[in-house]
């Protein structure tokens, strides 16, 4: 999902979401 090509403007974006779902899945499977 996170190397799916997209808009050039939303290369920032992408980059938080996927760290946002990283770490929401780092902490889900921890508990």
């Amino acid at each position: 999902l996170i190397s799916i090509p997209m808009l050039g403007q939303a290369d920032s974006l992408n980059v938080s979401v996927a760290t946002a779902i990283i770490l929401f899945e780092a902490v889900r499977q921890r508990n």
